[in-house]
């Protein structure tokens, strides 16, 4: 197999980036834009001694679950991965890759149908848009894949209909003087309506102005912010910030619960699917009034302010100083009396606290937990985890961890945030055993 040679092969499979496999010569070949079961001729871009990529140059047979998709932008921004597939095989898909990764670390662990969406468009809430001048004009958009060039898009059809236009008209109407240092463009819009522009640059160039501009022309802004960036790494937020309208938070609703959320705190971007995920959370926790809930990395502290309605106590861990202030309000706002939100280190708080949980929620960022942290959640001794995970690998290796120290896991619920994006998250039901199962710890890539 060499670089630039064109063969005419049939697509095996998808892998969980979305390219199509397929062997030539006993390699493996990631092809993209190729679905299973279609033929095509392809040209092979990279070739590597263990593996190949290629692009289809003529497709011969078209598979029964391809789509035309929707986005002038499909397959250049590095977004969304399935455009070209209809939506339930995509969900099928993720089904059995679940299935097959999970195998892995038990098969009798049940790796429940993937809850998807009714309607799998326009729904995030929040997006960041990278911002550039070039010879003369604004231009804006997202990230090609694997480079800092950006596809300039007009709308996103994942992104909510508020976010578009409000993005559609800053990029039309900022004037370039106003531009100029800009890095990225942040719009985050609640359930409420609420919504929320923060322009993230290296100078702030009087932007309060504009934010009066844009307000009269979206009144549903009810905050502007301006976040001075002078990093040289791919840290989008730092922590200076300065206010241009309003105030520095919007005010969310997630089943019932009043939140005011700050814009550097952490909010799942799917408000619909959200609340499919945390009623499912809630639902496998199963919580009584004895019971102590401990939330490791709690944010703006939802799950745990949610799961007070039904546990004794509830205590939320976080290490970021706005989201646990953001917290506190949240508790006292929604009138709850049996939560505390403390700004903690998750792993030194479950050093301090052994034996203090019944059940634990925890919701780790993309990286998942360190063994130290499995081994510190496992001293807390709680019957119950809840682990609730948005990249399935890093949930499979942290399983076997939890496994080793006296725990199984009974079941996984899988609910689309993402859709038609490779991401997908994941409920884990983990009990206690009391019988260590010593394992391996590799999980196959």
């Amino acid at each position: 197999m060499k670089k630039n040679s064109v063969y005419r092969v049939v697509g095996e499979s998808v892998s969980d980036q979305g390219y199509g496999i397929t062997h030539i010569d006993g390699q493996t070949v990631f092809v993209k834009n190729l679905l299973p079961d279609e033929e095509a001729d392809i040209k092979i871009i990279k070739a590597t001694k263990s593996y190949g990529v290629a692009i289809v140059q003529k497709r011969i047979s078209t598979s029964k679950d391809r789509v035309e998709p929707v986005c002038t932008q499909a397959g250049k921004c590095g977004g969304c991965s399935f455009l070209h597939m209809n939506y339930s095989s995509e969900l099928n898909f993720k089904h059995d890759e679940l299935n097959h990764l999970f195998d892995q670390v038990d098969p009798s662990i049940d790796v429940k149908p993937v809850l998807g969406m009714e309607n799998p468009w326009n729904y995030r809430n929040k997006a960041q848009f990278p911002i550039r001048i070039k010879d003369g004009k604004i231009v804006s958009g997202f990230y090609r894949p694997h480079t800092n060039e950006i596809a300039p898009i007009d709308h996103c059809p994942i992104q909510a209909v508020m976010i578009n236009e409000v993005f559609a008209w800053i990029i039309e109407n900022l004037p370039l003087r106003d531009a100029r240092g800009l890095r990225h463009l942040y719009i985050r819009e609640a359930k409420t309506k609420q919504m929320q522009v923060v322009f993230i640059g290296e100078q702030e160039n009087d932007l309060k102005d504009f934010a009066r501009l844009l307000q009269k022309q979206f009144p549903q802004i009810v905050s502007v912010v301006f976040n001075k960036n002078t990093r040289k790494d791919n840290v989008i937020l730092s922590d200076e910030y300065e206010i241009l309208l309003g105030k520095d938070t919007i005010t969310e609703d997630c089943l019932g619960l009043k939140i005011e959320l700050h814009f550097k705190s952490f909010y799942q971007i799917n408000p619909v699917q959200m609340e499919v995920l945390y009623s499912k959370a809630l639902e496998l926790a199963n919580l009584s009034k004895e019971d102590h809930v401990i939330e490791l990395y709690s944010g703006t502290g939802t799950i745990g302010l949610l799961a007070a309605r039904s546990a004794g106590k509830v205590t939320g861990v976080e290490i970021v100083p706005e989201a646990v202030a953001n917290a506190n309000e949240n508790r006292k706002a929604n009138h709850i009396e049996n939560a505390q939100f403390i700004c903690m280190d998750a792993s030194e708080f479950a050093a301090k606290n052994k034996n203090a949980a019944d059940v634990v929620f925890v919701d780790p960022p993309r990286k998942g937990m360190t063994t130290q942290g499995i081994h510190d959640i496992c001293l807390l001794e709680p019957r119950r985890i809840v682990y609730i995970s948005c990249n399935p690998r890093t949930l499979a290796r942290d399983l076997k961890d939890f496994m080793n120290n006296g725990y199984s896991c009974k079941l996984i619920q899988p609910v689309d945030m993402f859709a038609h994006t490779t991401g997908i998250e994941c409920v884990a039901l983990i009990e206690k055993t009391n019988e260590p199962r010593l394992l391996n710890n590799k999980t196959d890539e």
